[in-house]
């Protein structure tokens, strides 16, 4: 399996109809956009901005990870968590309504080999296409919530992949409190770990791979604020230098950054 590269991508405009806003928890919620031509271009590890006013205010849009894309529909959808005014904004358009899409950005997840899936919280959303288009790489899909309150969230992931195994703080539900009392503590030579969640996540899942550090990646969440690699707002530390999220590189090797920068 290859690291990935720079994608030079298409970047364009488009006023997209909104289609649905599923409220999946207090803070989360499903947007699905009518968008044809981003709808048959994205690829695992996309990422659009959406712009939740079509004046200035906000003037930035908001980045978000393609979480799936139906071509034959003309469709994409985000998962959004509500974290300030611009996507707290977005949480408040209904069906009918439009908003401008911008994409699309990032550098497409690597293909080919077996890889186990894991996250915290939202960081599920950036590996659901990829179960999607590549299942048979996919050994094993794991997300650690919180649990109560979670529930719809919980099944909007088991829609798109059935198998996920579900894991909660509380143990309200799903398979117990902890995957890493079920993960091994190894991960075999032709295989990897991707995970995608908070800092915190991040540091347990090096922790409990800490004999295979080589072989587990992470899909870090850096605020993107252009998306074109210009002004350097989601810069990662590396021990190769100062890579970008938006156009360097999908994902980062657990033993090549310092999870303190961040």
């Amino acid at each position: 399996m290859s690291e990935g590269s720079c994608c030079k991508n298409e970047i364009n405009d488009y006023k997209s109809e909104i289609i649905r806003v599923e409220r999946l928890t207090e803070k989360l919620f499903w947007l699905t956009v009518r968008c044809g031509k981003l709808a048959g271009q994205v690829r695992p590890g996309h990422c659009v901005m959406v712009f939740a006013s079509p004046s200035v205010d906000p003037f930035l849009g908001r980045p978000f990870a393609v979480a799936d894309a139906d071509p034959e529909r003309g469709e994409i959808s985000v998962c959004v968590s509500i974290a300030g005014r611009g996507t707290k904004l977005l949480s408040e358009k209904q069906a009918g309504d439009t908003v401008r899409v911008r994409g699309l950005f990032g550098v497409p997840h690597p293909t080919g080999g077996s890889v186990s899936l894991l996250s915290g919280g939202v960081g599920a959303a950036v590996f659901l296409l990829y179960c999607k288009l590549h299942s048979a790489d996919v050994d094993g899909f794991y997300l650690g919530i919180p649990g109560r309150g979670y529930e719809k969230y919980a099944a909007k992931i088991k829609e798109h992949v059935p198998g996920a195994k579900i894991y909660t703080d509380d143990g309200s539900f799903g398979e117990g409190d902890s995957m890493f009392k079920t993960l091994p503590k190894e991960i075999e030579e032709n295989k990897a770990v991707w995970a995608c969640g908070p800092v915190g996540f991040f540091k347990a899942v090096k922790r409990h791979y800490e004999s295979s550090p080589s072989r587990l990646w992470f899909s870090l969440e850096n605020r993107m604020a252009c998306g074109y690699g210009g002004c350097m707002g989601c810069v990662v530390k590396t021990k190769e230098g100062l890579k970008r999220v938006c156009v360097d590189k999908a994902l980062f090797r657990a033993d090549e950054v310092d999870l303190d920068e961040h």
